[in-house]
């Protein structure tokens, strides 16, 4: 069973409005045999035909260029990174949100505490891009 909601946002080295709305969403997985292709692979496609980047970060096997081709998503406009560690996924996601030239990072990670999170938030307010976090 998966359950989603929005983080807030903590403090964060870039100068951003306190009362900035979220621009992280989490989906939490409390069952890791649960498939979310089903909702994630539409949510993909649509967001693959907007003008900025799509990023994706440790996406599942099950989530290749083929399976994204055959659901229709523009996948010249995604690009699909892989992290070596924790570490490595939250700057990847970091940099990405913060860049300006994604709307969008699609990220499967581990669990990040509330300074992390608030990182991720400040970050995506700078590149004004969202940020989706796919978590077990």
């Amino acid at each position: 069973m998966s359950a989603l909601h929005a983080t807030s946002s903590a403090p964060a080295p870039w100068p951003v409005n306190e009362r900035a709305e979220s621009r992280v969403t989490e989906i939490l997985l409390h069952n890791s045999s649960v498939c979310l292709q089903p909702l994630l692979l539409p949510m993909i496609t649509s967001l693959s035909h907007r003008d900025r980047w799509l990023v994706l970060i440790n996406p599942p096997n099950s989530i290749d260029r083929q399976v994204l081709k055959q659901a229709g998503a523009c996948t010249a406009h995604i690009l699909t990174l892989t992290s070596q560690s924790p570490e490595q996924t939250e700057q990847l996601c970091t940099q990405a949100l913060a860049a300006g030239t994604c709307h969008t990072v699609i990220a499967w990670c581990g669990s990040l505490a509330a300074p992390e999170l608030g990182n991720l938030n400040q970050a995506a307010a700078l590149g004004n891009s969202l940020g989706i976090l796919v978590r077990t």
